[in-house]
């Protein structure tokens, strides 16, 4: 029996592989009942040098990692998302090639990505596979269900005028939302107005900044969210 999939997104200025370690707890607790398919995001925006420390759990030297994100935002008299896109179209990709997933787990801009998912997929299953939702869009057609839960951390919805469509609706995903009460990324206020887009969120704060805690606390939050959802959960720590 396969086990169901999870999407993971990374944050603005990481990779997949950087996700990986920063979920390595998640990715620990989740094992043997879940596959976790992390994907790089298409814009390069750089390198970025990671310490000893980051990549402990990684085999021999520490090396150097492409510095990625889904959108570069543009400001002048009128914001570009640049890459937003190209982000959309692999993102489609993913989901009819290594679908379907049942869930999303992103962080900071991955999570704003995953709640753009989540709502695109809902809309799109509402209006009988319409494509096209007020300029936000999969840039190709879409088979892919629904998903049924989002997880998220130091995460924020889009705040570009022509984008708020998609948060017309209240997103009917089950969610967590991870907020680290010294975040000085991501304002809580903004994470707040995420958790707000959706019908039944649920938050997990926690004593940090912007990081996904390694923490036997949000293990067992995370457990416990995920239940309903991914089986064998209830036999674990």
């Amino acid at each position: 029996m396969h086990k169901p999939k999870i999407l993971c997104l990374h944050g603005f200025a990481e990779s997949a592989s950087v996700f990986r370690i920063r979920t390595r707890t998640l990715r620990a607790l989740l094992a043997s009942h879940a596959e976790l398919v992390y994907l790089d995001a298409p814009v390069n925006i750089g390198d970025l040098h990671l310490t000893f420390q980051d990549t402990a759990d990684t085999q021999g030297a520490p090396s150097d990692f492409t510095n990625l994100g889904w959108w570069w935002k543009r400001a002048g008299k009128h914001i570009e998302l640049r890459g937003l896109g190209l982000s959309l179209a692999l993102v489609a990709k993913t989901l009819e090639e290594q679908g379907p997933f049942i869930g999303i787990l992103g962080f900071s801009q991955g999570g704003c990505l995953a709640a753009i998912i989540a709502a695109l997929l809902q809309q799109q299953h509402d209006q009988k596979h319409k494509r096209h939702v007020d300029g936000l869009a999969f840039p190709v057609e879409v088979s892919h269900p629904p998903v049924k839960f989002v997880i998220v951390a130091g995460a924020f919805p889009l705040d570009t005028a022509e984008h708020q469509a998609v948060y017309g609706e209240k997103i009917q995903a089950a969610s967590l939302h991870m907020m680290g009460a010294y975040d000085t990324v991501v304002a809580a206020e903004s994470s707040q107005k995420l958790v707000r887009c959706f019908e039944a969120p649920q938050v997990f704060e926690f004593e940090g900044g912007h990081f996904i805690p390694q923490t036997l606390q949000c293990s067992r939050a995370v457990k416990r969210f995920l239940r309903p959802f991914v089986s064998g959960l209830n036999n674990t720590v």
